[in-house]
């Protein structure tokens, strides 16, 4: 397999022998295919987006509507192959890494005879679409747009990477690749193309959080308040994952399953909570690489012109790739109003889903009527969430405890009356709750309003003892009665 040193500060290509990167003093990592892979893979997930400006593109029509990965992939594999006899000779090493990245089966014979020789008389047909595209988006307030400066950034890099193959660095190869980066540099910027800093993906800091064992997880999620069904059912399912990552490391075939979950119930049931704690456990048991959680809702996915809803899914997706991606209140994507885009960020999560299958999950959340009506209205929802997972609102009981625990997390407790209230004003509230009821939130936001009322009653006192600041009493829960 090809592998490199590289500096995890700041990208730098380094000799086998050093430890530590001379330029900024930064650690050492060997880095295989897999490093550029991903660069790879960014560029397409953008790109694969940009095919529906493709029709508006006079270039690509040109062509015949040719995709924009198929144009990139040849351009790429012209540019290596370039570099490549840039010495006369086509190594084995050479030949794999085209192969690798580019996932072809080309000969030594095969870079032999496509290569383009004049490759720097013109501006590949990729950047030149690209720049097109670019442009169109910007009739449209997408300013941000600028594929051509990644495009750029991906044959600068991996240059780099293809004339080091062979861990050895030849003068004249050395330098047709600098002269055709500076050709491509110069041919961009007098287009106006701002070209953007190569952004190290693999080693761009990030404050990560806290980690736990499985069992802590686990611990902390058969802790939650009620919710009996939903852990029995989460657990179930974590069993169920478990064993087919037993029988896949073993080598046992399997059916295929679907794990993107639909998540029912009213507001406040802990549907994020088990969402985050979900994320994690499966990135212990080593489904998801990152265990992350990204929420979002219709107003993160769907934009107000067109071909904006597009771009702006697939940002989500990309921030939730190793994750779970929960979207709230999904049934707002399947509006019929006129003019509305939210179909478009359906059929974009579609297609993520299944290119993205073996690292993402995809939770839809909301009322359990709606989200039924949103499974129906797409075979491709209703083929892909097969798994219901129901929370049930908070009985008295469990909102009476809701609020101890918040008490307790704040270092709060309540005398004796305010504990008798609390306990007939949770019946209360839960008898005559209504379809929409929003359970732990409606205890959160008595909680709020208590310490507020605590604060305004001990306030005009000269002197505060620490029971008294510790303490919520009967009469701080009567204040708005009392007005």
């Amino acid at each position: 397999m090809l592998e490199w040193n590289i500096c995890k500060n700041c990208g730098a290509i380094l000799d086998n022998s050093q430890n530590t990167c001379l330029n900024c003093q930064g650690d050492v990592e060997k880095v295989n295919i897999d490093y550029l892979k991903k660069y790879l893979d960014n560029l397409n997930f953008v790109v694969k987006t940009l095919n529906i400006f493709t029709p508006y593109c006079t270039l690509t029509k040109d062509m015949g509507n040719i995709a924009l990965e198929s144009l990139i992939m040849d351009d790429l594999f012209k540019y290596f192959s370039y570099l490549g006899l840039g010495d006369n000779e086509i190594t084995d090493n050479e030949v794999e890494f085209i192969n690798s990245l580019l996932d072809t089966n080309f000969s030594k014979e095969d870079i032999q005879t496509l290569t383009d020789a004049e490759l720097d008389k013109s501006l590949p047909a990729s950047f030149k679409c690209l720049q097109e595209i670019d442009e169109y988006g910007q009739n449209f307030d997408m300013y941000q747009l600028n594929s051509c400066s990644e495009l750029f950034n991906c044959f600068k890099l991996f240059g780099k990477f293809f004339i080091t193959a062979d861990n050895e660095l030849d003068g004249g190869v050395l330098k047709i690749y600098s002269q055709y980066i500076n050709y491509l540099e110069s041919s961009l910027k007098s287009k106006n193309t701002a070209l953007k800093p190569i952004d190290h993906l693999n080693y761009k800091p990030s404050k990560k959080e806290e980690t736990h064992s499985l069992d802590e997880y686990l611990n902390e999620l058969n802790k939650l308040v009620g919710l009996e069904k939903v852990k029995k059912d989460v657990n179930s399912l974590i069993n169920l994952v478990q064993i087919r990552k037993l029988r896949e490391k073993r080598g046992i075939k399997q059916p295929p399953m679907s794990l993107h979950l639909v998540f029912s119930g009213n507001p406040g049931t802990g549907k994020t909570t088990v969402a985050r704690l979900l994320s994690k456990i499966y990135h212990e048991i080593g489904l998801l690489s990152e265990g992350h959680l990204i929420e979002t809702d219709r107003s993160g996915l769907v934009g107000g012109y067109v071909g904006q809803t597009a771009i702006k899914t697939q940002e989500v997706i990309q921030s939730a790739l190793g994750g779970i991606l929960f979207i709230d209140e999904a049934y707002s994507l399947t509006s019929k109003s006129e003019n509305d885009y939210g179909l478009e960020a359906v059929d974009t999560l579609l297609k993520a889903m299944e290119d993205h299958r073996d690292d993402l999950i995809v939770i839809v959340a909301g009322y359990p009527a709606l989200m039924e009506k949103f499974l129906y209205s797409n075979p491709g929802l209703e083929s892909r969430f097969n798994k219901f997972i129901y929370f049930e609102d908070y009985n008295e009981d469990e909102l009476y405890n809701i609020f101890w625990l918040m008490c307790e997390e704040s270092n709060l407790t309540l005398d004796e009356a305010g504990d008798n209230y609390i306990k007939e004003y949770f019946k209360r509230i839960y008898d005559n709750r209504s379809d929409n009821f929003a359970n732990g939130r409606a205890v959160r936001n008595l909680f709020e309003e208590v310490i507020t009322n605590q604060a305004n009653r001990l306030a005009p006192k000269e002197e505060i003892s620490d029971v008294e600041l510790n303490t919520l009493t009967y009469q701080d829960f009567l204040v708005d009665e009392n007005e």
